[in-house]
């Protein structure tokens, strides 16, 4: 019989308050992960996560740490305490990000640039050098043992830079193009035990954009031809789980986008 892919998963889960963290929480839950730790900053809305995740019919645990995503010290005690109430850490989705775009360079203000920095990248290196040892720990060395599995959330734009649909992002592409790069390095130094891959998302309905819902649609329309729609979270959370499960076992050091053609769109604005 072989093994569930998501069973003995413990995974920690940032950003899990709304958008693609809340879906993929909620995903990992419907495939029967072992315990979903729920890190945020707003506990009201980490508790809706939790209270929807135990209303389904599944077993898994959950646990929720308020916190900022952009402090080490609390990224380790999210991973502390996740340690101390499931008895250790094997997975991780490293979601937690801020947009502050619609400027040029130029006329970027300094609080957005440190925003942006703040979260996107100094954010994903202290959770990788929180959770690597962690994971280390948890998973061993055993090469027959399923390998521990971190998910770094992204953006096509890290990849991808077109004008005119990607004016005004500079600060944020480029902090995005410095988590792809972190993300093979990552891989490359932590292989064979914990896998290490990325997610580029293009335009997806979140809180992230302070855009009302026809301005999604609208964006949606315009730079992703492949349904001419803006993403799914869930669309999102289901390469994410992926990527987290044993099925994935082959899989590291890859920056997969799921941007609904954006990146192919040329200059469609």
């Amino acid at each position: 019989m072989t093994p569930d892919p998501y069973a003995e998963k413990i995974v920690l889960d940032t950003g899990a308050s709304s958008g693609m963290g809340k879906a993929t929480a909620i995903y990992l839950a419907g495939k029967g992960v072992k315990a979903i730790t729920l890190f945020a900053r707003g506990k009201d809305r980490l508790d809706e996560v939790a209270n929807e995740i135990e209303a389904m019919d599944t077993a898994t645990k959950t646990l929720i740490v308020v916190g900022d995503a952009s402090k080490v010290s609390d990224n380790q005690r999210a991973i502390d305490e996740t340690v101390a109430a499931f008895g250790g850490i094997n997975s991780a989705f490293v979601n937690a990000g801020v947009y502050r775009g619609e400027l040029p360079l130029a006329d970027t203000p300094d609080e957005a640039i440190e925003d942006v920095l703040n979260v996107n990248v100094k954010g994903v290196i202290y959770a990788l050098r929180c959770l690597i040892p962690a994971i280390s720990k948890t998973v061993g060395d055993d090469k027959d043992m399923p390998t521990g599995s971190i998910v770094v959330n992204s953006s096509c734009m890290g990849a991808s830079v077109i004008a005119p649909k990607s004016n005004g992002s500079s600060i944020y592409s480029a902090s995005k193009a410095f988590v792809n790069s972190l993300v093979l390095s990552a891989a490359t130094e932590n292989a064979p035990r914990i896998r290490v891959n990325g997610v580029m998302p293009g335009v997806v309905q979140t809180s992230i954009m302070p855009v009302d819902d026809a301005t999604y649609q609208m964006l949606g329309a315009a730079v992703q031809p492949l349904y001419g729609r803006p993403g799914k979270s869930v669309e999102v959370a289901s390469l994410v789980s992926y990527l987290i499960s044993n099925e994935a076992s082959f899989i590291s050091g890859t920056n997969i986008k799921a941007d609904g053609l954006w990146s192919l769109s040329g200059d469609n604005m």
